[in-house]
């Protein structure tokens, strides 16, 4: 079996922030990460907006440790689309992304909404693909279909227009959302012959280096992106292209004053902090029992100082 060629971390609403991005990275090895989705509407997005939303344009459009970060946009106008990407590249943008796989009821004519619309998705992605260089990277994450897998086809002939370098597949429907019992790893294997010249990618479910491994035998795809996950092991890439070690829940831990930090440099306020450090922890206790544990006393504590001081306290006994 092919080497898993490369890994990414995937634009996470509400979890991969920078701040994140910067962290998970760090720790991840991941070849390359990817925005939260940045809405256009008919108004192409402002300079302002796309740096307040991807403050990596400021140094090469890379986080600190060099993962370079793809953007990704979401919406359904063909030409605001495409001119938000071209100003995105202006920024110093390499890679741009199109989402036509969020399932969330709040996006409204967009994201998976899009995939009852074969004909729209061909026009944004002709249109922003015409748009950019063909030296900058654009890919298509979407899921196999709306309701049913037998949409997959179709899909995939409408948005593989010539020059497109990647399509991610998320291997469930929109109607499934993130079923444990409706995964299909196997339909994106059928997709390569549809493909052409688009590398395909497989996303869905890869929590470890054997489910990667898994994913790869059954999808025939060389590259993955990971989601969720990444969160509970901070250094997934890694498991999956190198053998690492899972970080030990001492090592996860030692992530939270870190993760203060990069907060409050950002502006984040306390009751936002802690939040987002719990949200943090309360992906790791999935994977740990002793972070489950450990986080029945930390989902209690209502300031940082009490947080940080229960952090350190467990890091000595452990």
């Amino acid at each position: 079996m092919t080497p898993v060629e490369k890994v990414y971390l995937a634009p996470m609403e509400g979890v991969c922030d920078p701040p994140l991005r910067k962290i998970l990275c760090a720790q991840g090895g991941y070849d390359e990460c990817f925005s939260e989705f940045i809405r256009v509407t008919d108004v192409v997005l402002p300079t302002k907006t796309l740096l307040r939303d991807v403050p990596e344009l400021t140094q090469n459009c890379c986080t600190d440790d060099g993962t370079p970060v793809r953007i990704q946009f979401l919406g359904d106008n063909a030409t605001t689309i495409a001119q938000s990407a071209q100003r995105a590249v202006s920024l110093g943008a390499r890679s741009i992304d199109l989402n036509f796989g969020c399932p969330s009821r709040f996006v409204h004519h967009a994201g998976a909404m899009l995939l009852r619309e074969p004909e729209l998705l061909h026009r944004i992605t002709a249109t922003v693909r015409e748009a950019l260089d063909p030296s900058i990277c654009l890919s298509v994450k979407m899921r196999l279909g709306f309701a049913s897998i037998d949409e997959a086809p179709a899909l995939v002939k409408a948005v593989c227009v010539p020059g497109l370098n990647e399509l991610i597949v998320h291997a469930r429907t929109r109607s499934e959302l993130y079923r444990k019992d409706a995964l299909h790893w196997e339909c994106i294997a059928q997709l390569h012959e549809l493909c052409g010249s688009t590398v395909l990618v497989a996303n869905g479910d890869i929590i470890d280096a054997a489910s990667a491994q898994c994913c790869q035998k059954v999808t025939q795809c060389s590259r993955l992106m990971v989601g969720r996950a990444a969160m509970a092991q901070p250094n997934l890439g890694r498991m999956i292209k190198a053998g690492a070690v899972a970080l030990s829940f001492k090592e996860k831990l030692q992530l939270v004053p870190v993760l203060f930090a990069e907060l409050m440099d950002r502006g984040f306020a306390e009751k936002a902090r802690l939040d987002r450090v719990k949200q943090y922890l309360g992906f790791v206790r999935r994977v740990d029992a002793v972070g489950a544990e450990f986080f029945k006393t930390f989902c209690h504590v209502s300031s940082q100082q009490e947080a940080l001081h229960l952090v350190q306290e467990y890091c000595v006994s452990l």
